[in-house]
C-alpha cells in the first residue's frame, strides 16, 4: 500500500514538472483591435479620441509575467511625436497622436518612458487574459484635409514587446514578440457656412434706388464644389422683388444680386441662379449685392425679412 502510494506521489510530482517544463516553454499570446477613427469632421475644431485594446494571454502555471511595448512610427511618413494618416486618392495627411493614458498626455513610443507596461498583477496564473488599451486622437481644425479614407498601419517592426515569464519554481525567461494593427479614419465632402446681415440704413423716402451689401462665408473641403443659394425669403417674393415687411403688413420691395451691376439676380436654382466654387480649406468670402428700387414710400417703420442661405455640395 505504502509503495503504490509512493508510485502515485512520484507520477504527481512528475506530471507537476512536466507542466512547469511546458508552460516554461511557452510564450504568451499577444493581440490587438485596430484604432478606427470613424467619420472625422475636419472642419470642427474640436479632437477626435478613441482607442484599441491590446489582449495578453498567457499559459497556466505561470507565476508572473511582466513587460513592456513599445510603439513605433507607423505608416503615414511622420515620426511617433508627429503620425500621420495618408490617402492614397489625395496628396493630403492627416494628424493624430497615439497615447498610454486615457488623459492623452504620454505620447506612445519607444523610450522607456513611452512603452505600454504589464506585469504579473494584470496575468492570472490559471492562464486567463488581460487587455492593455492604446489611445488615439484626430487634432481638430485640419480643414485642408481632403475627403478620403485614411490609414496608418503598424507592422510587426513597429510593435515589439518585450518580457519576462516565471514559472511556480520560479525559473524565468525573457522573451519577445511583435503585434500589428492599423489605425483608421474616414473624411466625406464638407462645407459650414455663415453670414452677414444686410442693412440698408435708415432711409426717407424712396424717390431714388438704396444699395446695401453682405458677405455669406463658405468653408468647404478641399477639392469639394459647392453652390450657394438664397430663398425668396418670408413673403416667397422672386429673388430680384423680394419684400421687407413691418408688423402691419406694409412692405419694402428690394432684390438680391451676384454682381456689382445688380444684373444677375440670386436665387436657390441650381446652375441658374446661385453662387458657386470649390473648397480649399480655406473660407471664401462671396458678396450679396441688395438694391432697393425707387417706390412708393411705406409708412415708417423698421422693416426686414429673413433669406435662408444653403449650400450644396
Amino acid at each position: 500500500m505504502t509503495r503504490r502510494l509512493l508510485h502515485i506521489l512520484l507520477a504527481g510530482a512528475l506530471n507537476l514538472i512536466a507542466a512547469l517544463g511546458a508552460a516554461q516553454a511557452q510564450d504568451c499570446a499577444f493581440s490587438a483591435t485596430g484604432l478606427d477613427f470613424g467619420a472625422v469632421d475636419t472642419l470642427s475644431s474640436g479632437n477626435v479620441d478613441t482607442f484599441g485594446t491590446i489582449t495578453i494571454s498567457c499559459p497556466a502555471l505561470l507565476s508572473s509575467a511582466s513587460g513592456t511595448i513599445s510603439i513605433g512610427d507607423g505608416s503615414g511618413g511622420a515620426t511617433a511625436s508627429a503620425r500621420q494618416m495618408t490617402s492614397g486618392g489625395t496628396a493630403t495627411a492627416l494628424d493624430y497622436q497615439l497615447y498610454t493614458d486615457a488623459a492623452r498626455t504620454i505620447v506612445a513610443g519607444t523610450a522607456p518612458a513611452n512603452r505600454l507596461s504589464f506585469d504579473s498583477g494584470l496575468i492570472n496564473i490559471l492562464g486567463s487574459s488581460a487587455a492593455l488599451d492604446l489611445y488615439g486622437r484626430v487634432f481638430g481644425g485640419q480643414s485642408d484635409v481632403a475627403p478620403g479614407s485614411y490609414l496608418s498601419q503598424f507592422g510587426a517592426a513597429d510593435v515589439v514587446i518585450d518580457y519576462t515569464t516565471c514559472t511556480l519554481l520560479l525559473v524565468c525567461t525573457n522573451r519577445a514578440a511583435t503585434l500589428s494593427f492599423d489605425v483608421t479614419a474616414g473624411i466625406a465632402a464638407n462645407c459650414a457656412v455663415s453670414a452677414t446681415d444686410l442693412d440698408f440704413g435708415p432711409n426717407g423716402v424712396l424717390s431714388g434706388s438704396v444699395d446695401g451689401t453682405s458677405t455669406v462665408s463658405v468653408l468647404c473641403t478641399p477639392q469639394t464644389a459647392f453652390q450657394i443659394g438664397l430663398d425668396n425669403g418670408l413673403t416667397g417674393s422672386a429673388p430680384a422683388s423680394r419684400l421687407m415687411t413691418n408688423p402691419n403688413g406694409h412692405s419694402v420691395s428690394y432684390g438680391l444680386y451676384r454682381d456689382a451691376s445688380r444684373n444677375l439676380s440670386w436665387g436657390s436654382t441650381l446652375n441658374v441662379d446661385t453662387g458657386s466654387g470649390t473648397g480649399d480649406g480655406t473660407s471664401t468670402d462671396f458678396t450679396v449685392y441688395g438694391w432697393v428700387p425707387a417706390q412708393a414710400t411705406p409708412p415708417a417703420g423698421v422693416y426686414s425679412d429673413t433669406v435662408v442661405v444653403t449650400v450644396t455640395y
